[in-house]
């Protein structure tokens, strides 16, 4: 079998790595070890790490593990002999490992890869900024965003996705009024997500409401489709108009309050968080349910992911009486903190700005509003969180690879 890569033979050259990061050499390697059938580094920070062989061996960069052009994988784990280990390895001139393989192969490893994949890392989500919890004290300033020039200037998009994503909400100001916005700012990020509303749908007064969004009605906090198996991750509202009596929008961190309930009356969110509550639509031409506890857990970190918070789209609760009352009275006070103004912020949307929140963590409602007073049109998309996610990763991604050419 050929060599794991053909550039042993200039060992000053880094080797590429196996996908389209870049990778700063932050920590260099100062030594190299077999180590009980793994490889072991020790780093200049004195800091060791410690690598499954088949780790390495997957991830090799030359041309027969990983793909020139598509970096995906070339080769499958059953291709590997099941025994492999390294027989002998070493740190050469450029800070690279260089693995001698039991097949007889060798392998070369590029240091910043090396560093940034090393067992026991952060969760492979901490390359994201860390989210910040709010309550009705958050400063709306740090959610403003120029969006001016939106489609061709990278920075405003840098900042606002990481609003996006820190705060879970955004206001993106100088956008104009037509009403194509909300179909170009919004796939800045990805595809817009088709739904039981129209790919685009206008939140206008309608004779013939199909929702109470429809209608002038106020809307307590909440978030949108609970009823679909894949709640929508992230919804844009364009403001075109505005001009009527009320009509401000309310928004909540639901984070922040249901890690309120949790501290102030366990018992009801340990409730909420394990009693499946079934969201249920009521429409003429379509029927969607979805039952999951309101309050969805991450499995590894035990915070939520997720909050369906909907006060008036719920099934009827089929649990037993003592089950139904703790469920009951921690939706009561969960609505409760809801509709307390120390949680919740309040805006008035203006013409040419578009609202984006993160619709699996932020509630949003509305004061009622006297149509005869004026207009009020808002034009709204949903598109998927793990859009944001990918979107900020690949701007984190080019940043680093011109820091590196720098």
């Amino acid at each position: 079998m050929a060599k794991a890569t053909d550039t042993l033979s200039d060992p000053i050259e880094l080797p590429g790595t196996p996908d389209f990061d870049s990778y700063p050499i932050i920590r260099r390697p100062i030594g190299a070890t077999v180590s009980g059938g793994g490889i072991g580094i020790e780093w200049d920070d004195g800091s060791r790490s410690r690598y499954h062989p088949m780790v390495l061996r997957e991830n090799a960069p030359d041309p027969e593990t990983t793909h020139p052009v598509t970096r995906e994988q070339a080769r499958m784990l059953t291709d590997f002999p099941v025994d492999l280990a390294a027989a002998s390895v070493d740190i050469d001139a450029a800070d690279a490992l260089c693995v001698a393989w039991s097949d007889g192969t060798s392998s070369r490893f590029h240091p910043g890869w090396l560093y940034a994949h090393r067992p026991r890392r952060q969760a492979p989500d901490s390359d994201l900024p860390e989210r910040a919890i709010w309550s009705g004290d958050l400063d709306p300033s740090v959610i403003r965003v120029d969006g001016s020039n939106i489609l061709r200037d990278e920075e405003q998009l840098s900042r606002w996705c990481a609003a996006l994503h820190i705060y879970g909400v955004a206001i993106l100001e100088g956008v104009g009024t037509d009403p194509t916005v909300i179909e170009t700012v919004p796939a800045l990020l990805g595809p817009l997500r088709d739904n039981n509303f129209g790919r685009v749908f206008d939140v206008v007064t309608k004779q013939d409401a199909t929702s109470n969004a429809y209608t002038s009605m106020g809307l307590p906090l909440h978030v949108d489709l609970a009823t679909r198996e894949y709640m929508p991750g992230l919804q844009f509202l364009h403001c075109i108009e505005n001009g009527a009596v009320g009509g401000e929008s309310l928004l909540a961190d639901s984070f922040f309050i249901v890690e309120k309930l949790k501290r102030e009356t366990p018992d009801l969110y340990e409730a909420l968080s394990t009693v499946p509550l079934t969201s249920a639509n009521k429409a003429v031409d379509t029927d969607y349910r979805w039952t999951v506890p309101m309050i969805h857990l991450d499995p590894k970190t035990g915070e939520p992911l997720e909050v369906r918070w909907n006060p008036w789209l719920r099934a009827p609760l089929t649990e037993e009486f003592d089950t139904a009352d703790r469920v009951y009275r921690g939706l009561r006070r969960l609505f409760d903190m809801g509709d307390d103004p120390a949680n919740t912020v309040t805006i008035r949307l203006k013409p040419g700005e578009m609202l984006g929140f993160d619709n699996r963590r932020v509630l949003h409602g509305r004061t009622a509003y006297d149509p005869t007073t004026g207009s009020r049109a808002l034009r709204g998309c949903y598109v998927e969180r793990e859009e944001l996610w990918s979107r900020l990763r690949i701007l984190a991604r080019q940043r680093r690879a011109r820091a590196i050419r720098t």
